[in-house]
């Protein structure tokens, strides 16, 4: 040891010793580089060619600096032949090794071989390289030191090969560069260690061959442009493995971002797939355990084909199995397309179509069905209602049509709220469904229609009892969330084909005999007749007529005076529409406005109403008030404050002489909505008064949620006041609680003296009534104010 430690540190010059470790350490740093990229490739003659000439080449140009390092007086000159031999066979040897270990990498005892046979390659090359000494001489060796320096070599060999190959060891190459480090260096200084120069005779050939400072040169050079060239080499192939690689991985992520599902197959074995594929079919990482025909079921190679044939540039939809067993619907199109191994493969793009699948058959079920109830809406019971007709025709049979129509459902929702009225319906809809029969269809038509197609052949008899089942079962009490209500249903009932042929016929029929079983007192049932129909034709008829009196303002208004309860004088006049047709005749208010109201119409017909009374009331020859009615359903419809602006300015009547009348079942349906209206009617100046008070369901909470400017007690408290205790009460209250809000109050359907002496008793404001005159039309007005006995007349506005 002692020897070696005075060789490297006497015998040598450190500044060639340093030389030689810096291209050691540059030259097993570049081998190992270039030993990944033999190992990475399938054609590696190349790599490992280059492999064996960048670890010989470094082991030779080490040793050869080292040998430069050695400190003698001597001239030395190198055998040109065995230098280059040394650098031959070292190479050759070296690579081998290497070849051996990449080959069988996966095997340690292989890796060590090779590693071992690395070590004997340095052996060569150096004893080979010291026979290429020449200088007047011989060289002889310690056999121990010889021993221990092919120990060194062929040990640190096979540790170097098996650390920079092994397949999971973290930092192998720097491992195993420091291990070929460790074999260089020990087995030179231990060789040179070893070597004993004795002095004699010189040889023949000493002084003849390469100088130590040529030799220097040319192994310099030779090392650092034999070892760039591996490093650079390595590093470019890299940098193209890893540009390759990335590419490949962008086009992985672009495959697994894919919506679809992606698997390209060999003849209907797989060969990759994207990461949609694998969650939609539940493969494994091993695609060696699927075959394709359990996907897409048997034959699909024939069956792709024959379909790719007929739909070319198409998708088609199958149904294909999970790895589960499980199936989905999907859309499949394929591509042929060439693979690495040289085969024409398929391209098959799967989408999942269980979602839209689902998404249509809701959105088919929404458009067929009543979403409160479930049950089939009317384009659905239409559907089902002409396949029962037209089987019906077909075999001769019968069917009955159920129209159904809930009494006083308005009530419920007013009283409990319409979440409430929803689950009226609803266990309407249950109890009705339950007492049908196989067959029979019940459909929801909206609100609180309900429509039945009872299949029986024993008309009317079947018919007949399914009707009074379901009056019977309707009535009884139905228990919501938190009040039980009690409710009943009108039913009107058409039969095939007596009262008609076609589904229009019946469901016409049917409603007829519906409105007539209300007529008749509700909560029962009525089968079609005839005559009902000229019922219904009376009154499409009224409604046509009206329609076209509107239009062409063939209406008059007739005007009732408002008086003062005192001294009798006018204070105002309510306008009242009046209608004479040329076919129908006087047509009473109680006739038209109910069809109005139910056709709309009642919007058209009020601002007809409202512009003409404002038109008339300014040419009076005192500026007294006209009151009109509104309707609720122009409360329901938007523009009814623009309406009145505008009507207020092409009349050129002030707000102030213009009175809104409106019923307390306007504050039952959008209450907020109404209060909002009537705040924005009284910004414009006008009055506005509650008519018909006390016949609603909450008249006093209405009060207080509006400051209205008048109260109408209704004429059934009026009537029968002399004789009834209970009316003078109820009128008494009704004064005191509009003199408490600061409210005048009027009393509507006076008819005798002795009901005007005893309003006058209870200090009512205005009276109204037959007493004081009938309706007028407006040439008649002006005469009846200049022969009413005057008073102040100016407006008084309520605070």
């Amino acid at each position: 040891m002692l020897r070696i430690v005075d060789c490297l540190t006497v015998d040598h010059d450190l500044r060639f010793v340093l030389l030689a470790a810096a291209v050691c350490v540059f030259g097993w740093t570049a081998t190992m580089i270039v030993s990944s990229r033999a190992a990475g490739f399938d054609r590696t003659l190349m790599w490992r060619c280059l492999l064996g000439l960048c670890a010989g080449s470094t082991v030779w140009a080490t040793h050869f600096i080292a040998v430069l390092a050695y400190q003698t007086s001597l001239p030395i000159t190198y055998d040109a032949g065995l230098t280059a031999a040394s650098l031959v066979l070292g190479v050759i040897v070296i690579g081998s090794g290497f070849a051996i270990a990449i080959v069988g990498r996966t095997d340690r005892k292989q890796r060590a071989l090779g590693g071992a046979t690395v070590g004997i390659g340095v052996i060569v090359l150096h004893y080979v390289g010291m026979a290429a000494l020449r200088f007047p001489g011989h060289i002889g060796y310690d056999a121990n030191l010889v021993a221990l320096s092919i120990a060194c070599s062929v040990v640190f060999g096979a540790l170097g090969l098996d650390a920079a190959f092994a397949a999971v060891r973290r930092y192998r190459r720097v491992l195993g560069a420091a291990f070929l480090l460790t074999m260089t260096v020990s087995l030179h200084f231990t060789g040179m260690g070893a070597t004993q120069l004795e002095f004699g005779i010189a040889d023949v050939g000493a002084g003849t061959g390469i100088s130590r400072s040529a030799l220097a040169i040319a192994v310099t050079l030779a090392a650092i442009a034999s070892l760039s060239i591996g490093a650079v080499g390595a590093i470019l192939d890299q940098r193209v493995s890893e540009r390759f690689a990335a590419e490949a991985e962008r086009f992985r992520t672009l495959a697994d971002g894919a919506f679809e599902a992606l698997l390209v197959h060999d003849h209907g074995t797989l060969v990759d797939v994207n990461a949609p594929a694998r969650r939609l079919f539940g493969l494994s990482e091993d695609l060696a355990l699927h075959d394709i025909d359990d996907l897409f079921g048997a034959g699909l190679d024939q069956t792709l084909r024959r379909w790719a044939d007929q739909y070319a540039g198409t998708a088609a939809e199958m149904t294909l199995i999970r790895t589960d067993g499980s199936s989905f619907p999907a859309e499949i199109s394929r591509r042929t397309i060439r693979l690495a191994n040289g085969h024409a493969g398929e391209l098959i793009a799967v989408r999942d179509l269980t979602q839209r699948k689902e998404s249509e058959a809701r959105i088919t079920h929404l458009a067929l069905h009543d979403p409160l109830t479930g049950l089939p809406n009317r384009r659905f019971f239409v559907e089902l209602a002409n396949k029962a007709r037209a089987q019906a025709e077909r075999y001769g049979g019968h069917f009955a049509l159920f129209a159904m129509d809930v009494d006083n459902f308005k009530l419920v929702n007013d009283m409990h709220g319409h979440a409430a009225g929803d689950e009226l319906i609803t266990a309407i809809a249950s109890r009705i469904a339950g007492v049908l029969r196989e067959g029979d269809v019940v459909a929801r038509f909206g609100g609180d229609e309900f429509a039945i197609v009872e299949t029986s052949t024993i008309q009317p008899h079947d018919a007949m009892a399914l009707a009074e089942r379901l009056v019977e079962l309707l009535q009884q009490p139905i228990r919501l969330a938190d009040a039980e209500v009690v409710i009943s249903v009108s039913i009107g009932i058409a039969l095939y084909p007596v009262d008609g042929s076609t589904l229009d016929e019946l469901m016409r029929n049917a409603d007829t005999a519906m409105y007539r079983a209300k007529a008749d007192g509700k909560a029962t049932y009525r089968f079609f007749e005839p005559q009902m129909d000229a019922v219904l034709a009376a009154r499409r008829k009224l409604e046509t007529r009206l329609r076209r009196a509107i239009i062409e303002e063939r209406l008059e208004i007739a005007y009732q005076p408002l008086v003062d309860c005192m001294s009798h004088a006018p204070l105002g006049f309510e306008a009242l529409v009046r209608w004479t047709d040329d076919e129908l005749g006087s047509v009473s208010p109680a006739e038209f406005i109910p069809v109005a109201e139910e056709t709309g119409l009642v919007v058209a017909l009020g601002e007809f109403v409202l512009h003409r009374a404002c038109r008339d009331a300014v040419t009076w020859p005192r500026p007294l008030r006209v009151a009109v009615n509104l309707s609720v359903v122009q409360f329901k419809r938007k523009g009814l404050v623009e309406t009145v602006e505008r009507a207020l300015a092409e009349s050129g009547l002030p707000g102030e002489r213009l009175e809104l009348e409106v019923t307390e079942s306007l504050l039952i349906d959008n209450r907020d909505d109404a209060l909002r209206i009537l705040s924005e009617l009284k910004g414009l100046g006008v009055s506005i008064a509650m008519d018909d008070f006390g016949t609603g369901y909450s008249s006093l909470s209405y009060l207080q949620s509006f400051s209205f400017d008048k109260i109408k007690i209704d004429r059934s408290f009026v009537a029968d006041l002399e004789h009834n205790d209970q009316n003078a009460g109820i009128v008494r209250a009704v004064m005191s609680m509009g003199k408490s809000l600061h409210m005048r109050v009027v009393a509507e359907g006076v008819e005798s003296h002795a009901q005007a002496g005893i309003l006058r008793g209870l200090q009512c404001d205005e009276l109204q009534g037959f007493y004081f005159a009938r309706p007028m039309l407006g040439e008649a007005v002006a005469e009846f104010i200049a022969a009413a006995p005057k008073r102040d007349t100016r407006l008084q506005r309520v605070g």
